[in-house]
């Protein structure tokens, strides 16, 4: 089992940050970073500071510091009432998660490669790139391939589009209109996560 850090060097912060070491002490200097300094003259900061850094600037969390009970999950419909009350009942019935939203598919691809969803929610009809390329795109990429996804569409089940998802894989279907209580208990399931 991997132990958590307490503090992280300036060359920590840069790494998880992709930043050069001399950003960080730009940073610093700004007063942008809670640091404090050893004995040694060395910078260094707390890593739930360096957390609450990350969350309001927008940083993706590192898988290796991010809580280990917690879940991420990406929300992508190009309907923002549907988006909105999904991303809603989610939140509300699913403890420890985090939630992301995207109103379409490449947007959706785009969040994937920062925000490493544990499991998409996606809408299969959206302009631009559908849902049934956004499954197939995840399906082919060793990094996302493993990932849940849980489609959601107004069409038929026996629709063309509906079967080529189903063909690609995907861990759960569900037609709309949502049953938004049905699907956060679907989510939780394949996450692990008793819904609430």
């Amino acid at each position: 089992m991997a132990v958590r850090r307490k503090s992280l060097s300036t060359g920590d912060i840069a790494r998880y940050c992709q930043v050069t070491p001399a950003t960080v002490v730009n940073w610093i200097k700004a007063n942008k970073l809670e640091v404090y300094t050893t004995p040694g003259g060395q910078y260094r900061m707390e890593v739930e500071a360096f957390l609450k850094f990350l969350d309001k600037n927008r940083f993706p969390v590192p898988e290796d510091l991010a809580p280990a009970k917690e879940r991420r999950i990406l929300v992508v419909d190009d309907d923002p009432e549907i988006l909105e009350r999904a991303t809603e009942a989610l939140g509300e019935l699913l403890p420890n998660v985090v939630i992301e939203e995207s109103g379409d598919g490449y947007d959706a691809l785009l969040k994937i490669g920062s925000f490493k969803p544990h499991a998409v929610v996606l809408d299969l009809m959206m302009a631009r790139l559908d849902g049934a390329e956004v499954c197939r795109r995840l399906r082919a990429n060793s990094d996302t391939r493993n990932m849940f996804i849980v489609a959601m569409s107004g069409l038929a089940a026996d629709s063309d589009l509906v079967r080529k998802v189903k063909r690609i894989g995907v861990d759960g279907f569900f037609t709309k209109p949502l049953d938004y209580a049905e699907l956060a208990k679907a989510v939780g399931k394949l996450l692990k996560v008793p819904t609430v």
